[in-house]
């Protein structure tokens, strides 16, 4: 439900274009990305995780942040109260918000940005996993 919110808001507030979406199928998600030639960013989340809230009320909705998300990676949202069996055991997320980067061209996690970030250091280490993968639009 959660994650239908946050797609809804996306829509209405920025007037986002369909391939803009968030894939909350793991499997759709990492197949979108190897078609586009995108990394994949899992963002575990949470019911009642404040940092979760700030990051999606606050650093998501901003437009350089929105643009950079959604040029860069397909995002996968999961929640970590009901993580889908066919996501990874190596994927061990010990508190919310984690983001993880993943390469599905080499089956490998490239970066890990834990906790709540500011917009400008969520830019930041967004910008650092995209170039550390060495995907070509980076």
């Amino acid at each position: 439900m959660r994650v239908l919110i946050l797609f809804t808001l996306f829509i209405l507030s920025l007037g986002v274009a369909l391939e803009d979406r968030w894939y909350p199928n793991v499997k759709e998600g990492i197949r979108v990305a190897k078609e586009k030639g995108k990394l994949v960013m899992f963002y575990f989340w949470e019911e009642g995780c404040t940092y979760c809230k700030y990051m999606e009320e606050v650093v998501f909705v901003d437009p350089e942040v929105y643009r950079y998300m959604h040029e860069k990676f397909v995002i996968v949202p999961v929640d970590v109260d009901n993580i889908p069996e066919d996501l990874d055991r190596r994927f061990m997320v010990l508190g919310t918000p984690t983001f993880i980067i993943y390469d599905p061209r080499t089956d490998r996690i490239v970066f890990q940005i834990i906790g709540m970030q500011e917009i400008d250091e969520f830019l930041k280490l967004m910008t650092m996993a995209c170039r550390k993968a060495k995907v070509m639009e980076c």
